[in-house]
């Protein structure tokens, strides 16, 4: 535990094999976040007709593809003892891209979704007065 503090820890080029308790669980969450990517890939062709939540089951699946399959690749990387790929900055930094890509998701579907689907009330509320 003394060593996260350490940034020898994180820099090391080669640091060695993982623990197999902590492979397991490293396995399952990055394997978690591929299936969430495969479910939410099944949620974009049941919203075709909205798109705003399309797009938002469209950002969940490239999030979880691309955290999760970046991540797998890295666990091998470091299993495999593959110079300056297997360092656990690396992980740390696909973590933090992670964080960050839930971030602007949480962002998009709290913040944007309501303002569009106001926007798009009004602009019906317009149209109806139109001629056609």
């Amino acid at each position: 535990m003394s060593n996260l503090l350490k940034l020898s820890y994180w820099f090391n080029p080669s640091p060695g094999q993982w623990l197999e308790g902590n492979l397991k669980i490293v396995y399952a969450v990055f394997a978690l976040l591929i299936v969430v990517g495969l479910i939410a890939w099944l949620f974009i062709g049941q919203n075709k007709d909205n798109k705003l939540m399309a797009k938002f089951w469209q950002r969940v699946k490239n999030a979880g593809f691309t955290v999760g399959i970046i991540g797998l690749a890295l666990i091998f990387c470091r299993q495999q003892r593959i110079y300056f790929l297997s360092m656990p900055f690396l992980i740390l930094l696909n973590a933090a891209g992670g964080i960050v890509w839930t971030y602007f998701i949480v962002r998009y579907i709290f913040k944007t979704v309501p303002k569009k689907k106001k926007e798009l009330a009004e602009k019906k509320e317009k149209e109806k007065y139109l001629p056609k």
